[in-house]
């Protein structure tokens, strides 16, 4: 059995890491890091045994296998770096740093102590996403070369979190919540990043911190990503547009995981099946260059399988999906992306950010 401390619950800690480690047999949560008065019940609740305090010493000399850190992401770094100096291995949300020179330290801390920095990239087990890449990877449409990726949601009135919050050390803004799963997975499908172009705004009344985002990478292949996250669009586009060199995927639907752990549900069983109607939409070309259209339903999506890979590592070493050098791409392009919006020039990586 595998012991873990969770810095933060909130949203992160207990929607996204709480109920996923609930559902892998083999962890013991045996402390969790709040000072909320509510968010205290909540956790003595979801893990009576567990020791609840705002003391990360205390919970730390508990000794614990495994660190969740799933606060605030002004608190990712100074956390993580308690946890690794003491020997500690740490999965940490994204994003892990302000910057990817910072994400190199933490690695670098972490190589020192004999442990591992491990990224929470739970997305790469999206239904939407495992549809289309096992789409591609039958050769349907040829070979990938613009690959459109948009995460949009409506909501009018901010909600008042520190993610909406004007100060940039606040890390807040669609920039650090959206853009570290749309470049992970633009990077993961289509390849090294050689250029990003970036347009960052605030649409609503409410001052807020940035809420519109659009990026364009350009990759070393010749192809390119458009993608796109924003609060303020009232009718999103399809999830995934890829067109190739012999056609094209859409995927229109959105991978319910996300709804599903915020009912309070356990991943088990049946978990990741989606609706009937959740298809991927495939053109595909003859010789001649003929279309055809065709459908499949979705796969099913896995969340949980990010903590089943932690857990084979924390046990056997085994390297897991997701890696720290991977993040470091991720958080290359996301550094010039950020530059790029602030100075309207396309800026250019080299060497090519990758995975």
């Amino acid at each position: 059995m595998k012991t873990i401390v969770i810095c933060g619950y909130g949203l992160a800690g207990k929607i996204f890491h709480g109920q996923l480690i609930k559902a892998v047999p083999g962890y013991q949560v045996i402390g969790i890091l709040t000072g909320n008065d509510e968010r205290i019940l909540q956790a003595n609740t979801d893990f009576p045994g567990a020791l609840v305090s705002n003391d990360l010493d205390a919970l730390l000399n508990l000794n614990p296998d495994l660190v969740v850190v799933a606060g605030a992401n002004v608190t990712h770094v100074p956390q993580a770096q308690a946890a690794l100096s003491r020997g500690i291995h740490v999965v940490i949300d994204k994003p892990i740093a302000v910057d990817a020179q910072a994400v190199i330290e933490l690695g670098e801390l972490a190589a020192a102590n004999g442990v591992a920095l491990l990224p929470f990239q739970n997305r790469r087990w999206d239904s939407d996403y495992l549809t289309l890449k096992a789409a591609v990877e039958t050769g349907v449409i040829g070979t990938p070369h613009r690959f459109e990726s948009r995460l949009e949601r409506f909501r009018l009135l901010p909600k008042g979190g520190w993610r909406e919050l004007n100060d940039p050390e606040v890390l807040g803004g669609v920039l650090y919540d959206f853009a570290p799963h749309v470049v992970d997975q633009a990077l993961d499908l289509m390849g090294p990043v050689v250029s990003v172009t970036t347009h960052t705004r605030t649409v609503r009344e409410t001052p807020v911190s940035d809420d519109d985002l659009i990026i364009l990478l350009q990759h070393e292949s010749g192809g390119v990503s458009y993608l796109v996250g924003s609060l303020a669009v009232g009718l999103p586009g399809p999830r995934f547009t890829l067109a190739g060199t012999r056609g094209a995927l859409r995927v229109a639907a959105l991978d319910t995981q996300e709804d599903h752990l915020k009912l309070g549900e356990i991943p088990g069983e049946d978990w990741g099946v989606e609706p009937a109607d959740s298809t991927i939409e495939i053109w595909s070309s003859d010789a001649q260059g003929e279309l055809t259209h065709s459908t499949l339903p979705f796969s099913t999506g896995n969340w949980p399988e990010y903590y089943r890979e932690v857990l084979a590592f924390l046990t056997n070493s085994t390297t897991p999906t997701v890696t720290l050098a991977q993040a470091v791409g991720t958080m290359r392009v996301m550094d010039a992306a950020r530059e790029s919006a602030s100075t309207g020039e396309v800026v250019r990586l080299d060497p090519p950010a990758s995975h």
